[in-house]
């Protein structure tokens, strides 16, 4: 299953249609929610409203996460707008909302109402007929944008875009509601409660808890933790022996003279549509190996008692070193935090960050590093213990990450053959940091897919492609070979 900035996705031109999630006449039905909200997403909020009074724009900033998915039939508007409200009604995290109240400090508190089932509409607007890709990419960004924005109710928005014989179905919604893992799950539902809509079919879905539940129960948690906790020593220990700083991505990403700088910001530099002028990420899309080969890759880090995240791990640590960047790699991994039954289906937002620490002094071959990164991968997990934003309140400060590798397998996900043959694909927004380089490494049924986003200037594009293209080589070369020749032999 792709995930790819929305530009990548292969649209086909037709009408475009809003479904977009109303509750104007329930005004009665909103209700006090008492349950609290989870850290992340109040420190999402206060990065948004940070976002809204630099940039004076509604909404705050881009950051949604969506899926587009392929249905090989014409579109049933009453079949589609039952299964939509179906969806909604499962997942209570599309009937809830948390804003930030004024108190006596003037800091605002978060302060939540909900809608309880059956109590959103879903409003049906018609945009219009499309005959070519590029206007109806520029149409689907820019609602998706601005009907997102966390700071209001609905966060999220369905978009279809219909032809005679087929439709897409878009659903994009505020990270603050769900994580890269709701949207591997989505298609399935969405897909199933459409049969049962327009078909008869059972839906057959697994029960699902609520996200506001667990939001609940890990702000309480969470409240109570103080700095001896586990997490926050864990991540006292990563930052302070890097002078309090997360760690960068260890390749140059920026020209390398000021002329140079210049004209690349040039270059690169777009308008939004308020017109504020930003440098837009770049983005790198493609499978660093087949099935066949990321078995053959899986089966070495097996042998040498590591998983296939870790053998990755060793190999990037491997790479870091050999580009001059010391003996020691780090970087921010995201990790679920869905470590009960109740959790594995719901959409929401379940995941926390670890430090990552790999040391590859003295490592002889890949075998040493891999049972290295297998056991840091075990032990980092602590720091997801306690949500970031609370690590920053224990330890004084909160330094932002700035290189990022998320690991998922998506091979268990219901559809996944179908999904990742071009099925359904995960989008997410724009970013415009000049900073910031992420790395979304997902086993699917394929082989082992990398989507990168990076500074947007050619000096990044150039250094990330060159840096992804070695990891291809050692993970290849270590595959195919089943071997790892040590520093001194290679």
């Amino acid at each position: 299953m792709q995930f790819t900035e929305l530009s990548a996705y292969p649209l086909r031109p037709g009408t475009l249609g809003q479904w977009v999630p109303t509750a104007q006449r329930d005004f009665d039905r909103w209700n006090d929610d008492p349950r609290g909200t989870s850290p992340v997403h109040e420190a999402h909020l206060r990065g948004a409203l940070d976002s809204l009074a630099r940039r004076r724009i509604v909404g705050g900033r881009e950051s949604w996460l969506a899926v587009g998915i392929e249905f090989d039939e014409p579109l049933s508007i009453p079949g589609l707008r039952e299964a939509l409200a179906a969806f909604i009604d499962r997942h209570e995290v599309f009937r809830t909302h948390v804003i930030l109240a004024d108190g006596p400090d003037g800091a605002g508190r978060p302060v939540r109402r909900s809608l309880p089932p059956d109590g959103v509409e879903l409003d049906l607007r018609m945009i219009g007929t499309y005959h070519s890709t590029g206007p109806l990419y520029d149409q689907l960004q820019g609602e998706f944008d601005r009907a997102t924005a966390p700071l209001t109710w609905p966060a999220y928005l369905f978009a279809t875009v219909a032809r005679p014989e087929s439709f897409t179905l878009f659903f994009a919604a505020d990270h603050s509601l769900v994580d890269g893992y709701s949207l591997v799950l989505a298609p399935h539902e969405l897909t199933s409660l459409y049969r049962k809509a327009t078909k008869g079919s059972p839906a057959r879905l697994i029960p699902t808890g609520s996200y506001v539940d667990f939001s609940a129960a890990e702000r309480a948690a969470a409240d109570l933790a103080g700095p001896d906790h586990p997490a926050a020593q864990r991540w006292r220990a990563h930052l302070a022996e890097n002078d309090w700083q997360m760690a960068s991505f260890p390749m140059t990403l920026l020209p390398p003279s000021p002329t140079q700088l210049a004209a690349e910001t040039r270059a690169a530099l777009t308008h939004d549509a308020e017109g504020v002028p930003r440098i837009p990420q770049g983005a790198l899309n493609f499978h660093l190996l087949d099935d066949d080969r990321t078995n053959r890759f899986t089966l070495v880090c097996s042998e040498a008692g590591a998983t296939l995240v870790s053998g990755v791990l060793a190999c990037m640590s491997r790479i870091n070193t050999d580009l001059g960047g010391g003996p020691v790699f780090r970087c921010v991994i995201p990790r679920h935090t869905r470590d009960a039954e109740q959790w594995l289906a719901a959409m929401g937002w379940f995941v926390g960050i670890a430090p990552f620490r790999l040391d590859t002094t003295g490592a002889r071959n890949f075998r040493e590093l891999a049972r290295r990164a297998q056991t840091e991968w075990k032990s980092s997990k602590v720091g997801t213990a306690l949500p970031f934003l609370r690590i920053g309140e224990l330890l004084g400060r909160t330094p932002t990450p700035r290189f990022v590798v998320s690991f998922m397998d998506t091979r268990s996900a219901p559809g996944a053959v179908y999904n990742d043959a071009g099925g359904a694909s995960v989008l997410r927004s724009r970013d415009y940091s000049i900073e910031d380089v992420y790395l979304w490494i997902n086993r699917t049924p394929s082989g082992l897919h990398v989507a990168a986003r990076f500074p947007g200037f050619e000096t990044a594009r150039r250094t990330v492609r060159l840096y992804l293209g070695a990891l291809r080589s050692m993970l290849t070369e270590i595959g195919d070979s089943s071997a790892y020749q040590s520093a001194d032999d290679a």
